[in-house]
C-alpha cells in the first residue's frame, strides 16, 4: 500500500447509497451499498472490510474526505461524526464537499449544462445548476427545495439531470425532450469522485478547520429558499476550495 502521506478515506453517506473510498492520486478502492437507515449499523463493518481487503490500517491513513450535503439527518450525521472523529483522533486533515458536486462531477466534460439533484422525499428534491464558464465548471444556482414539476418548469433548453431518481422520477423526465438522462450506473454517486475532489484539495493544502465543518440537511432548504445563511457559508467556501 502507499504510505499514509498520501492516502486518503472517503466517506460518504449522504443518502441512503453510501460509499467508502481509498485514494492515492489513483483510485485504489472503493465500495456502494445500500444503507437504507441503517447508516450507523453498517459503516464501521464496511470501513473495516474496505481496510481489510486492502491490507490497510488507520494508522494508514493520511487524511479525510467527507460529503457535507445536501442529505438526510440520519446519514450525513453517521458520516460527519465518524469523520470528524478520525480526523481529530488521528490529527488528520479533514475536506468536506458539497454532495451535489459529486453528482455532477462526472458528467463535467459533457459540456451540457448540468442540473444535479438529490431526492428530498415526497416528491420533492433539491437541486443546484452547474455550467460551464470561463474555461471551468462553476455552480450557476442556488441550492433549491422543489417538486418534480417546479424543477422541469425551469429547466432550459437542454440540460443533462444527474442524481439518484427513483422509476417513476425517470418516466417523466423522460417525456421531457429537453432532459438528458445518464444511464442508470452513472446516476449513482462514487465515492471515488468524493476522492478525487478530497485528494486534489490535499494537495493544495485547502483543508477545513474541524470545528466549522457543517452538515447541510435537505429539509434545512426550505422550498421557497436556497439555504440558510449558515449553510451558505459552508457551501460556498466548499464549492470555492473543490475547484
Amino acid at each position: 500500500m502507499p504510505s499514509g502521506e498520501r492516502l486518503l478515506l472517503a466517506i460518504d453517506t449522504s443518502t441512503e447509497i453510501a460509499g467508502l473510498s481509498l485514494y492515492d492520486g489513483d483510485l485504489i478502492s472503493e465500495v456502494n451499498w445500500n444503507a437504507g437507515r441503517s447508516q450507523t449499523r453498517t459503516i464501521v463493518d464496511q470501513l473495516r472490510n474496505l481496510l481489510a481487503v486492502n491490507q490497510c490500517r488507520l494508522s494508514g491513513i493520511g487524511a479525510i474526505a467527507v460529503a457535507i450535503g445536501p442529505g438526510s439527518f440520519n446519514g450525513l450525521r453517521v458520516g460527519l461524526s465518524l469523520a470528524k472523529g478520525l480526523s481529530y483522533g488521528l490529527e488528520l486533515p479533514i475536506f468536506g464537499v458539497v454532495t451535489l458536486d459529486l453528482v455532477a462531477y462526472p458528467h463535467a466534460r459533457s459540456r451540457t449544462p448540468i442540473r444535479a439533484v438529490v431526492r428530498a422525499g415526497r416528491d420533492r428534491v433539491v437541486y443546484a445548476d452547474y455550467q460551464h464558464r470561463h474555461g471551468r465548471w462553476e455552480r450557476s444556482s442556488e441550492m433549491l427545495n422543489r417538486t418534480l414539476e417546479e424543477l422541469t418548469m425551469s429547466l432550459p433548453n437542454r440540460v443533462l439531470v444527474a442524481g439518484e431518481l427513483d422509476q417513476r422520477q425517470v418516466a417523466a423526465l423522460e417525456q421531457d425532450a429537453r432532459v438528458v438522462l445518464p444511464s442508470p450506473a452513472l446516476r449513482v454517486r462514487r465515492p471515488s469522485y468524493l476522492a478525487e475532489i478530497g485528494f486534489e484539495r490535499w494537495q493544495a493544502g485547502e483543508a477545513d478547520a474541524l470545528d466549522r465543518l457543517e452538515p447541510i440537511y435537505i429539509h434545512g432548504i426550505p422550498p421557497s429558499r436556497a439555504r440558510s445563511e449558515d449553510a451558505s457559508e459552508t457551501v460556498e467556501r466548499s464549492l470555492q476550495a473543490s475547484r
